[in-house]
């Protein structure tokens, strides 16, 4: 699984943001395996940039304390179509830790698709955030 997340960007508070009028949307993250580091998120609406929160300028990025990941309020978005990408960044060093090309951190996406020996692809990913409040729900899932 190659994910070119560019996690360094994901340490800043927020970027550019989707979050212009809209609604809120919450994210509930289940399935950390401890509360060891952190977790960065990333919610984008580019279909070309989505699995690179760093090359999306208009991506929303968020790092908080993997003891305080539980649920996290984005605040408020515009409706459209987002793609999520969490990973669970154990020891706090910024990028997604691969061993032969097989992440050993965790990691998870809007929609929870299934585990390929692949990147998800945005149809896979993607969801429609409505005019109204929203939550999505994420599974964290570990290969190693």
């Amino acid at each position: 699984m190659t994910i070119s997340l560019a996690l360094a960007a994901l340490a800043l508070t927020g970027a550019a943001a989707p979050n212009a009028g809209g609604a809120d949307l919450r994210v509930e993250i289940q399935g950390l395996r401890n509360a060891k580091g952190v977790v960065h998120l990333c919610l984008s609406g580019n279909a070309q940039r989505f699995l690179d929160c760093k090359g999306d300028r208009s991506a929303l990025a968020r790092t908080v304390p993997a003891g305080q990941a539980a649920a996290l309020d984005l605040g408020r978005v515009r409706p459209g179509n987002y793609a999520l990408l969490v990973v669970h960044d154990e020891n706090s060093n910024g990028k997604l830790d691969m061993m032969m090309g097989i992440p050993r951190e965790g990691f998870g996406f809007s929609n929870n698709p299934a585990m390929r020996p692949r990147a998800p692809r945005w149809e896979e990913i993607r969801f429609i955030m409505p005019a109204a409040p929203a939550k999505q729900d994420i599974r964290v899932r570990y290969v190693l």
